[in-house]
């Protein structure tokens, strides 16, 4: 996946106003109730939901209609919304765990809960959006390139045998990661895991390696064996 299809993605006014018609909705949409929603006409919209899921922004899934005919597909947003930037964003994320001091643990878990903050990290998600044991590498990379290119990292998809190898190369806490890595990195690892965790759950391994060279972090995500 190219890494301009990512970015791209969210170029467009009104596949951004699909987008967040999808997460002001918090539930999964068809592209009648996103068309009425947005305004737009439903085969525009569908055209915009296409490169959304090409994008790793939004999961497609398949429910019955309760009678004779083909499933209905149904749509959900599957990346968070990076709604404060910088500072203030990591501020938000560890606000909720103060009372901890377990240090790199305490910065995952606040990472997980701030992708999933009322259902728990995972809950759900795979199977609401057409994940699960069937999931690729390669849909797990798209799912995390598209996470921290919300938030601001330009993400770059490398080449890695056996891995999916995205580097990150503009941290937008930068400073206070070079001072508390266990903390910052923390977060942004804990931020993988639950992306690809909802995605898969338990299938794929994930890690975050700081400072790979000056600068630049890398994000690693394989298959777990068996």
């Amino acid at each position: 996946m190219a890494d301009d299809m990512t970015y791209g993605a969210l170029a467009v006014a009104s596949r951004r106003r699909v987008l967040e018609a999808l997460r002001e909705a918090g539930a999964a949409q068809d592209a009648t109730a996103l068309a009425q929603a947005t305004g737009l006409h439903p085969n525009t919209v569908r055209f915009h939901l296409k490169v959304l899921i090409e994008a790793g922004y939004v999961g497609q899934a398949s429910v019955s209609r309760g009678g004779p005919g083909r499933p209905q597909a149904v749509y959900a947003c599957v990346a968070p919304a990076a709604q404060a930037g910088g500072y203030a964003l990591l501020a938000e994320v560890l606000a909720g765990q103060l009372d901890d001091t377990d240090g790199a643990a305490l910065a995952q878990r606040a990472g997980r809960r701030w992708l999933h903050p009322t259902t728990g990290p995972g809950a759900g998600t795979a199977a609401a959006t057409g994940g699960g044991a069937t999931a690729t590498l390669d849909e797990a990379a798209v799912r995390a390139t598209a996470l921290f290119t919300e938030l601001g990292f330009d993400p770059v998809r490398t080449a890695q045998d056996g891995a999916a190898r995205i580097e990150l190369h503009a941290c937008p806490f930068l400073d206070v990661a070079r001072r508390h890595p266990d903390v910052v990195c923390g977060v942004h690892l804990g931020l993988l895991r639950g992306t690809v965790d909802g995605l898969a759950p338990q299938a794929f391994d994930a890690e975050l390696h700081p400072f790979v060279r000056p600068g630049v972090c890398a994000a690693e995500i394989r298959r777990r064996e068996p």
